[in-house]
């Protein structure tokens, strides 16, 4: 078992991914959830077109590059991340995850020394490490396979919009951790499908999503930051 994969991808992480939402706030709010079957459906729908496609692809190729200690190609799978998260609060809060993440890892015995080298890397005058990058990187100085960080990635963010459902829906945590289960297959699934496509495929193509997300920030009242 790898206890530190497992480390990076426990919800509780420092690294405040329990404030976010990723526009499921915004979906409440229209109605669109309101139940552990709209829940369970909104984050399917979310792994299938939004997190899947998008920072999966992005996750394993990082992975890839930071095994073979290719600073120069995380700097520009970084910058496909700062292009391609198109709502403002999404790409600050992949942002804030990514570089709190990166300064944890810079504190663990395990990965300090190989991630001080890949880290310098990325110019003073960028904003900083997106989370599917950085998330990537410390899986691989985990001795993660590709297909490990790629599942324990998908796993943790599953968990993260579950957790924000029940926390505002509200639902039951017994209910929130059927969900869960329910989505194991989905979450391999995905695994294998975007595991070896190429980092130029990523993206999401869900407007509608990105619509959500851009709500959020102008919701009357709100929970979550994003």
């Amino acid at each position: 078992m790898n206890l530190r994969l497992l480390q990076i991808a426990d919800s509780a992480l420092p690294i405040s991914g329990y404030t976010h939402s990723w526009g499921l706030e915004a979906a409440i709010a229209r109605g669109s959830v309101h139940d552990p079957e709209t829940l369970e459906r909104w984050t399917l729908q979310w792994l299938r077109e939004n997190l899947g496609p998008f920072e999966g692809v992005l996750v394993a190729a990082a992975v890839r590059a930071a095994t073979s200690g290719d600073a120069d190609e995380l700097v520009r799978l970084n910058r496909d991340v700062e292009c391609a998260f198109a709502p403002p609060s999404t790409r600050r809060a992949s942002r804030e995850m990514g570089d709190q993440l990166m300064a944890l890892g810079a504190t663990w015995e395990w990965s300090a020394s190989e991630l001080r080298l890949l880290a310098g890397a990325l110019p003073a005058d960028e904003p900083g490490w997106h989370h599917p990058v950085a998330f990537g990187i410390l899986g691989a100085l985990a001795d993660g396979s590709v297909e490990d960080v790629l599942a324990a990635y998908l796993h943790q963010a599953a968990l993260g919009m579950i957790g924000a459902g029940v926390r505002s829906v509200p639902i039951g945590h017994t209910h929130g951790q059927q969900m869960l289960a329910y989505l194991h297959d989905e979450i391999r699934g995905l695994v294998e499908d975007v595991q070896r496509r190429e980092p130029e495929t990523a993206g999401s193509g869900s407007p509608s999503y990105e619509i959500l997300c851009d709500e959020q920030t102008r919701l009357y009242a709100r929970v979550f930051r994003s």
